[in-house]
């Protein structure tokens, strides 16, 4: 899910640095919350766009990804911020082959 003014204030007005995520969810239901997100000019985090899936795997990075590129539309200078999750690095290398993709620690 994404707002259509959070998209457009992305594309407008913020740097175009996005930090993906995923969380587990605890409890009856379970599964994972993907999130993208930005830093904007007052240092507060910008939600762009969250999914849920079942679980964090390949397939499912590369479907909230494929998602978000639907919905940002392209962008020439993008980068991504992610931590060392191999599931988040080959699905940034497939859905977005030219945007540059940093780890964080």
């Amino acid at each position: 899910m994404s707002l259509g003014s959070s998209i457009r204030g992305f594309r407008r007005c913020m740097r175009h640095v996005i930090a993906v995520d995923g969380t587990h969810l605890k409890g009856r239901i379970g599964g994972t919350m993907f999130v993208a997100t930005e830093q904007d000019g007052n240092e507060q985090v910008y939600p762009i766009a969250f999914g849920y899936g079942d679980l964090e795997n390949n397939l499912s990075w590369e479907w909230f990804l494929e998602s978000l590129r639907g919905a940002l539309g392209h962008i020439d200078d993008l980068v991504f911020i992610f931590d060392c999750h191999a599931s988040i690095e080959a699905g940034i290398s497939k859905v977005f082959p030219y945007a540059t993709h940093t780890i964080y620690c």
